[in-house]
């Protein structure tokens, strides 16, 4: 036993001894190749573990000793084994040319009857029936008021509010409204109609003090002035009806700057 662990220790450290011994010495490196992209390729000495990588021309230094194997690899190329002779030690010099790798893909195995040719493919492709959809009763979904809709004026003048920053004749709608309210909500004026008498009724019944005071710029305590100088001036029939709250509002904005102009000369 003691001999078979003498002679291992004699071969280990002989093989130490071996390696101390080769003269290693720096040689430059240049690697070329068909593919421009010749940096970061790893140059790999294995007979002394040690490795280095190439600069953006392709070039590297590295130690090598005689018969010592060089490893040079990347993605892009094929890996080649080099073996360090004589006129390397002798020029200092390692000049490797790499082949570009390239990747061969499996053969596609077409199916369902397909020829590979993509218009004879779709000429003959077969036509899916067409799914007719059952929505049910139609008379059982509920619909919204179409008379805030179909109005092209409104429309249009809802569309130049949009268009305008939301500002329509000062007025921030956004604001004041916020436009998906005004689009959405549920009238609770019918009109300003009575049932009744079928005639307008009062301003107030449509917008409140608060409301009127922050949208025309007029204080509170002068808003029943305004509303009777309105009365007093008249207000046509029509521009009570929901479809022409646009043009309301904008009737409202030029009679409360009259309102307020007389307001300061009276004052």
């Amino acid at each position: 036993m003691e001999r078979k662990l003498t002679f291992l220790l004699i071969v280990l450290l002989s093989h130490s001894i071996h390696s101390q011994s080769i003269r290693r010495i720096g040689v430059k490196g240049l690697i070329s190749a068909n593919n421009n992209d010749i940096e970061n390729v790893t140059v790999y000495n294995t007979s002394s573990n040690k490795g280095t990588i190439t600069n953006t021309k392709g070039e590297f230094i590295i130690k090598v000793g005689l018969n010592d194997i060089i490893e040079v690899s990347a993605l892009q190329f094929k890996a080649v084994t080099v073996k360090v002779t004589k006129e390397v030690i002798e020029s200092k010099l390692l000049k490797i040319y790499l082949a570009e790798h390239i990747n061969q893909l499996d053969a596609v195995l077409l199916s369902s009857g397909l020829s590979g040719n993509l218009n004879v493919d779709i000429d003959e492709a077969e036509e899916l029936p067409v799914i007719q959809l059952d929505l049910g009763n139609m008379n059982a979904l509920e619909y919204f008021d179409d008379k805030a809709f179909d109005n092209k004026v409104l429309n249009q003048e809802l569309d130049n509010v949009m268009n305008n920053n939301t500002f329509y004749n000062g007025i921030d709608f956004a604001k004041t409204f916020g436009l998906n309210k005004l689009l959405k909500r549920k009238s609770k004026r019918s009109d300003w109609y009575s049932d009744k008498d079928d005639k307008p009724k009062d301003i107030l019944d449509g917008y409140s003090h608060e409301f009127i005071s922050e949208t025309f710029n007029i204080s509170i305590e002068n808003v029943e002035w305004f509303i009777a100088f309105l009365e007093e001036n008249g207000i046509k029939e029509d521009l009570y009806k929901t479809e022409n709250e646009m043009y309301l509002i904008e009737f409202l904005v030029k009679q409360s700057k009259v309102f307020l102009k007389l307001k300061d000369e009276k004052l």
